[in-house]
């Protein structure tokens, strides 16, 4: 969600990390088994090993970072100024465009020329954790952040599956994560326009039949009353967030967007599922009576929301986190949130998504690292809770003030600025490592978009699906056979998902369709998750 400005070239790369280890981040590389895990190490003699400030004499890091694209340089922001000042820790930024992030990192991998650290949320995926940590390049993080991580081991041991979800496959920790445990259970949410309703004398829709009722009678009328038939009676955008994955609940199981789905502690793929045909048969349904809009899998975020809020008011529902995300403020608008709809069996259910750990990539210590306590001390100043939600949300004085009663208020962006600017421009906001825990949630006094946004989600909970997939690590073996399937399988399915509800033939078709995944290699791809799915939940 974020991200640097200039390319580097691969020798500007080689030369900053060759800088980086004339200032004291350059070793020889260590093997796992070299590397601090859970035996405890000896505190170097500059590090004070509680308290401020970190060191006694200040010392630099070299760490890597990215941008994203309303991000400012990292060394300029008043935010790493005061930890600056605060640890007595100096950063060297090696910063990055986001947009080409993945190929400067692996750049850098394979150059063997490694920074101290990687910061930033989302920095690594799952993969090349399991696989840089397996191969000795991310030392284990163990026996740190026992001695020398209070902030982040009080996180751990308030949520014990916080270390199930970062132990990888060799029972190692490899990096630290981003948490935000104020996120909603659900993040997709139906709305529909009330007031349209009420003018046909219609209740909000209750079952599948009466949704599919109510969309008719808003292409039947003119209900924006302009003369035309331009009404778009129901429209959403192909994404986790506005798209149909939780809908299909109605028929028996929900949806998502890699089709990986729980039937209590099974892995199945939800696409070759009977659940799933009815469910895209309804759609095709809505599609063929001209329903849904025709561009819902070919337009973008900005025209999907755009459309939505047109000044010729000619949606009747669609799909959003949120009215405030489309409309920015929750009691200006016709809409309202539909709860689950009911199938013809009797079916209801949403999607509920893991919160907690967002990113489990979001920091990691090299075998370059020549001062891996102090680094391990460092990162776990910004764990600290009045300091996460600084990194993320902005600093005190400027963008947050602590009220009398201990409450803590987000103070209005300048004019000319929105708030994803005002953040930036003080801390490194979305791209920060940070965990913004239930107390400090408690403490935050809400906008009216997070009010709204909690409203819709305690409508959704009582629905919400017990059994996910869980947060696991794949080893290298096991991502390389799964990805190596789920290429062509995903690409597979999601052709024939957006062309059976769009031009039907479902019914035909679905038979050749399930045995060529099959023949493709669903089910030893399914043995891959299944296989990391028990032995997450053997893990203590």
């Amino acid at each position: 969600m974020r991200y640097k400005k200039s390319s580097l070239t691969a020798a500007t790369i080689a030369l900053t990390v060759t800088m980086t280890a004339c200032s004291g981040g350059s070793d020889n590389g260590a093997s796992p088994s070299a590397s601090p895990s859970k035996e405890q190490t000896k505190a170097p003699a500059n590090m004070n090993a509680t308290g401020l400030p970190i060191v006694k004499d200040k010392v630099t890091l070299n760490i890597a970072g990215f941008k994203g694209a309303v991000s400012k340089d990292f060394d300029t922001l008043p935010f790493f100024k005061e930890v600056e000042a605060k640890t007595n820790v100096q950063i060297k930024w090696d910063m990055h465009p986001g947009n080409s992030w993945k190929e400067k990192k692996n750049l850098i991998f394979a150059s063997g020329e490694l920074p101290d650290a990687f910061y930033g949320h989302y920095i690594l995926d799952t993969e090349e954790v399991a696989k840089y940590g397996s191969q000795g390049l991310l030392i284990p993080l163990e026996g740190l952040i026992e001695q020398y991580a209070p902030n982040f081991k009080k996180i751990l041991n308030s949520n014990p599956d916080y270390k199930k979800e970062l132990t990888a496959p060799d029972g190692h920790i490899y990096s630290l994560p981003t948490i935000d445990e104020g996120y909603p259970d659900s993040r997709d949410a139906l709305f529909i326009n009330k007031k349209w309703l009420d003018k046909l004398n219609l209740p909000v829709p209750k079952t599948t039949d009466e949704f599919y009722a109510a969309l008719k009678a808003f292409k039947d009328n003119d209900m924006n009353g302009n003369g035309k038939k331009d009404e778009i009676p129901f429209t959403f955008r192909n994404h986790p967030n506005t798209g149909l994955y939780s809908m299909f609940g109605a028929f028996g199981l929900t949806d998502r967007q890699d089709h990986i789905v729980m039937k209590g502690d099974k892995v199945v793929y939800s696409a070759v599922q009977p659940e799933y045909k009815e469910a895209i048969s309804y759609f095709n349904k809505m599609f063929a009576a001209g329903l849904i809009d025709q561009e819902s899998f070919t337009h973008d975020e900005k025209v999907y929301y755009a459309k939505v809020r047109s000044e010729d008011k000619n949606v009747g529902a669609f799909s959003a986190w949120s009215i405030s995300t489309i409309f920015g403020e929750p009691d200006k608008t016709d809409f309202v949130p539909v709860p689950p709809l009911k199938g013809p069996k009797g079916d209801q259910s949403w999607n509920r998504l893991p919160v907690g750990i967002l990113s489990k990539g979001s920091f990691a210590i090299t075998s370059k690292n020549k001062q891996p306590e102090i680094t391990m001390r460092w990162i776990d100043y910004s764990y600290d809770p009045m300091i996460s939600l600084q990194a993320v949300d902005g600093v005190f004085g400027t963008n947050l003030k602590e009220t009398a009663d201990g409450k803590i208020e987000y103070l209005p962006a300048p004019q000319g600025s929105n708030s994803n600017e005002f953040r930036h421009s003080t801390a490194p906001a979305s791209t920060s490592v940070f965990a913004k825990t239930k107390d400090i949630w408690a403490k935050i006094i809400q906008s009216p978009s997070s009010i709204e946004k909690t409203n819709v989600d305690k409508i959704y909970k009582p629905f919400l699906v017990k059994d996910i997939y869980p947060n696991v690590y794949f080893s290298g073996e096991e991502t390389e056979k799964r990805l190596r399937y789920f290429t062509d399988i995903d690409a597979f399915a999601n052709k024939n998902y957006a062309k059976w509800m769009m031009q039907g033939g479902i019914d035909a078709e679905w038979n050749d369709y399930v045995k060529k995944l099959q023949d493709m290699g669903l089910n030893e791809m399914l043995k891959i998750y299944q296989d990391a799915a028990d032995r997450y939940n053997k893990l203590k």
